[in-house]
C-alpha cells in the first residue's frame, strides 16, 4: 500500500466512479480499478459498493476514507514545509577564533547580501572543536587557522595570516634593532588557554630555541590577552589580523624577531559527504574572489 493508492482511493470517494477518478488524475480506468483491488487485498476488505453504476462506500471504507485523509493532509502539510525550508537559505558556519572576530561577521553581511531568504548559526571556537563539529555534521563548513589533518574533511586554504611578537607601544624590547630569543625570557608571557594550537606552535619553537619564558598570564580570550599587553611589560605572540586596529593606534607593536616567522593558512573545511547547497556554493564563490 502507497500514498498513490490512497490518492486514488480519495479519487474514487469524490467522483463516485473509477471513470471519473480516472479523468480527475490522467489516469486509465483499468489502473485505478487495480488499486481499489490491490487496497481491498492488502486489507481484505470490500471498499465499495456499486449501486446503479456508482460507487459508495461501505462501512469499513468510510473508515478507511476518513484516515486517508488525514495521511494525505500530513503529507501535503510536510511537502508544503519542507519545500519552503528547502528554499532558504541556511548555512551553520563555524571559524576559530583569529577569523571568526576579524573575518566572518564580514563574510555573513556578504551572505545577507547575496542570497535571499538566507538565515544562520555562527559557532566561534578552537579549531580542534570546530573540527569535530564539521565531522558529526554539526556545522555545514568552516573556516579555520592551523593545520588540519582529518581524512574525512575536505581541507582547502583560501588565505594566510601571521603570527607576530607584540608588546605595547614604548617597551623596553624596542629600543632593539633586533630581538634574540632568549631576551624574552626577562619579561612575561602574555598567553592562550592551554589547547591552543596557536600558543602550542609557538611554545615549541621556543622550547626548541633554549627558552624558559614565565607564563603568569594565561587568557582564554585574544581582547584580554591585549589588554594585558597594553598595560604590562608582558609580551606574546598574536595573530597579525587580530591586532590590526591596535597597530594603527599605536597602542601595540610589532616586535623586531627576524629569526622566525610564523606563518598561518586559513583553510575552508567542510565533511567530504557533505551535501553541497546552494549557500554553500555562494559562501565557495565568494572565498574564490578574495583569494
Amino acid at each position: 500500500m502507497t500514498l498513490h493508492h490512497l490518492e486514488i482511493f480519495l479519487a474514487v470517494c469524490r467522483e463516485k466512479t473509477t471513470y471519473a477518478a480516472a479523468q480527475s488524475l490522467n489516469l486509465s480506468q483499468p489502473a485505478v480499478s487495480k488499486a481499489i483491488k490491490e487496497l481491498e487485498k492488502y486489507y481484505q476488505v470490500q471498499l465499495f459498493e456499486r449501486i446503479n453504476h456508482r460507487l459508495y462506500l461501505s462501512s469499513i471504507g468510510k473508515e478507511v476514507q476518513a484516515h486517508a485523509l488525514n495521511i494525505m493532509a500530513m503529507y501535503e502539510e510536510m511537502e508544503e514545509e519542507i519545500t519552503r525550508k528547502g528554499k532558504q537559505n541556511h548555512l551553520r558556519i563555524g571559524a576559530s577564533l583569529s577569523v571568526g572576530t576579524c573575518l566572518l561577521p564580514r563574510y555573513i553581511h556578504k551572505l545577507n547580501q547575496e542570497l535571499t531568504d538566507f538565515s544562520y548559526e555562527a559557532l566561534v571556537n578552537n579549531t580542534s572543536m570546530i573540527e569535530s563539529k564539521i565531522e558529526n555534521y554539526e556545522l555545514d563548513l568552516a573556516i579555520v587557522e592551523g593545520h588540519v589533518e582529518n581524512s574525512n574533511l575536505i581541507v582547502k586554504e583560501v588565505g594566510e595570516d601571521e603570527l607576530v611578537l607584540v608588546a605595547r607601544k614604548g617597551h623596553p624590547l624596542l629600543s632593539s634593532k633586533t630581538i634574540e630569543a632568549q631576551d624574552l625570557e626577562m619579561f612575561p608571557f602574555i598567553a592562550r588557554e592551554d589547547g591552543s594550537r596557536q600558543r602550542n606552535q609557538m611554545e615549541s619553537y621556543l622550547k626548541e630555541q633554549g627558552v624558559s619564558l614565565v607564563m603568569n598570564y594565561s587568557c582564554s580570550g585574544v581582547e584580554a590577552m591585549k589588554q594585558a599587553l597594553i598595560y604590562t611589560d608582558g609580551i606574546s605572540i598574536l595573530s597579525k589580523m587580530m591586532i590590526e586596529e591596535e597597530l594603527k593606534k599605536g597602542v601595540l607593536q610589532i616586535l623586531p624577531f627576524p629569526s622566525k616567522q610564523f606563518k598561518r593558512s586559513i583553510r575552508l573545511i567542510y565533511h567530504k559527504d557533505k551535501y553541497i547547497s546552494k549557500a554553500m556554493k555562494t559562501f565557495f564563490r565568494m572565498l574564490e574572489q578574495q583569494v
